[in-house]
């Protein structure tokens, strides 16, 4: 979260005075530009049905995909046909920032009816072979899928951070044989821990792109405690960057930049469970983790996952969106530049953008508590022209997001998702003496 500091009127921004009410006020942070692919940003399968729901899917304003979502992309090879449909469903979303898996996890046999795994150097480097004869415009090679659970939830206990690192710098190696410019992500671990750090000592300098998923739960437990897990978004940033820029946790990359990307996020890590993951819970701290990582500086995020998985996806199986699919429709205006807001109510979470050159604010308000919160905003050259919210009872009746009344103080409603739009007015004249 980033204030502008150019003017008196932003450093102003919102005041909060209704008795009760959350208070909002700017942080000392410059503004940035905001990346969109690090907010708007989705895990997507051959699985789901793009081209049925391309107008729902459309207003989310995709900038990036991370192709396989998920651990199928350690289960199936990389065949022309999986890339054509990818391909498919790449260009009906409008070519946004792709990223692509390659396959590194095999199981004996190889694959469904026996077939060989293609999983080596010349795999990869098939693979982009593939990938660039048929057109894909692909940013990021990613190595793999969550390494650290193969030698646990997989049954294969060779598979320790040094094999994975192995692993990573021989298909490194032959992905740049084709394509000198491509960029390498890893290791894509299930959540930081011990593994992450193993790799990043052993072999940081494999890789262009750190990446790591982020599931802090697994529908257990209370909202708030879910809600508050929100933490670990910059908590683990912090950690990271921390980890890299020590000789002694990252002997191999250092004077190298460190770039971050969260290829896997939600609350939970469940798909066969409802709870903190398609509800209201769910989708407020998915938004909200994609605006803690973007604004933390995170540069590809894609969440887990687009539509048609389980209770994860923003779009059921049966093709109706959740209340996190109508969170991240409004991430959509999240543009421009960041604003670095600050509410004094821990259960109200605001973050700002201002579009380049443009004259108006948003502000995304999000109401994490269960009861109803007044929030009045005063912004010194600024007025309030409009405001709407969504919650899980309107998103289950099928409305579209409902405006509130602006005229005073703004309620938001609990367990809500606001977006208010702030234009430049006058200032009012001095008075005379």
């Amino acid at each position: 979260m980033h204030s502008p500091h150019t003017t008196p009127i932003l450093l102003a921004l919102l005041t909060v005075t209704a008795a009760g009410a959350a208070t909002v006020t700017p942080g000392p942070a410059a503004p940035r530009p905001i990346r969109p692919e690090s907010v708007s940003a989705f895990n997507l399968g051959n699985w789901m049905p793009v081209v049925e729901h391309l107008p729902t899917l459309r207003a989310l304003n995709a900038a990036g995909v991370r192709w396989p979502g998920g651990n199928v992309g350690d289960e199936q090879n990389r065949t022309p046909e999986a890339l054509q449909t990818l391909k498919s469903n790449w260009t009906l979303l409008g070519q946004p920032t792709l990223m692509i898996q390659t396959r590194v996890f095999s199981r004996p046999g190889g694959n469904q009816g026996g077939a060989e795994a293609r999983n080596t150097p010349q795999d990869a480097a098939d693979l982009v072979r593939m990938a660039r004869d048929l057109g894909l415009k692909v940013t990021y090679w990613e190595i793999g899928n969550e390494p650290d659970l193969y030698a646990t939830n997989r049954g294969d206990p060779s598979w320790t951070p040094e094999r994975y690192c192995g692993v990573a710098r021989a298909q490194r190696a032959a992905i740049l044989g084709v394509d000198p410019q491509a960029r390498i992500a890893g290791p894509a671990v299930s959540n930081p821990g011990a593994f992450l750090d193993a790799v990043i000592q052993t072999c940081g300098d494999a890789f262009d792109l750190i990446t790591w998923h982020l599931y802090p739960g697994n529908g257990d437990g209370t909202a708030a405690q879910a809600l508050a897990s929100i933490e670990r978004a910059g908590s683990t940033l912090a950690r990271v960057e921390a980890l890299w820029a020590d000789p002694a946790s990252n002997p191999h990359a250092q004077g190298r930049p460190l770039a971050q990307g969260v290829t896997e996020y939600a609350q939970s890590w469940r798909s066969d469970r409802s709870t903190h993951l398609s509800d209201a819970v769910g989708g407020l701290w998915a938004a909200g983790a994609a605006l803690r990582l973007s604004e933390g500086g995170a540069v590809f995020n894609p969440y887990f996952s687009l539509m048609a998985t389980g209770n994860h996806g923003l779009i059921d199986d049966a093709g109706f969106p959740r209340f996190g699919y109508a969170a991240f429709r409004e991430l959509a205006h999240y543009r421009g530049l960041t604003l670095d807001l600050r509410s004094d109510d821990p259960a109200v979470w605001v973050h700002g953008a201002q579009p380049i050159g443009g004259t108006q604010l948003t502000v995304f308000a999000l109401n994490t508590a269960g009861t109803p919160t007044p929030l009045t905003v005063r912004l010194p050259g600024y007025a309030v022209i409009g405001a709407k919210t969504i919650t899980d009872a309107d998103v289950n009746a099928d409305r579209p997001p409902r405006p509130l009344d602006v005229r005073g103080p703004v309620t938001l409603p609990p367990l809500s998702f606001t977006r208010l739009v702030l234009k430049a007015s006058p200032l009012p004249a001095p008075e005379q003496p």
